[in-house]
């Protein structure tokens, strides 16, 4: 989309302009959800973030690949508060 003014992000992982999405907040986001998001716009994902301990909900072997999914995209994952890198 060159016609559309736009700042394009530096490579990962980075440290400023942080994109985090969120994993099971107000939806669920199972490893199809996750992978479909990461295949289509991953270069722009840099977090993944259970909200409300979400991630308390899913199955182990589920909780493990989504997590296992998104480190393979370079997106870190949170349970909650600011990005750890950041403090």
């Amino acid at each position: 989309m060159s016609f559309i003014r736009h700042n394009p992000p530096e490579p990962k992982p980075r440290t400023k302009g942080l994109t985090e999405i969120r994993a099971a907040y107000y939806t669920v986001m199972g490893p199809n959800y996750l992978r479909d998001v990461l295949e289509t716009m991953g270069s722009w994902v840099d977090g993944l973030k259970f909200a409300g301990g979400s991630f308390t909900l899913f199955p182990e072997h589920k909780l493990r690949e989504v997590i296992d999914l998104a480190h393979e995209h370079g997106v870190y994952v949170s349970t909650g508060g600011i990005p750890s890198d950041l403090h």
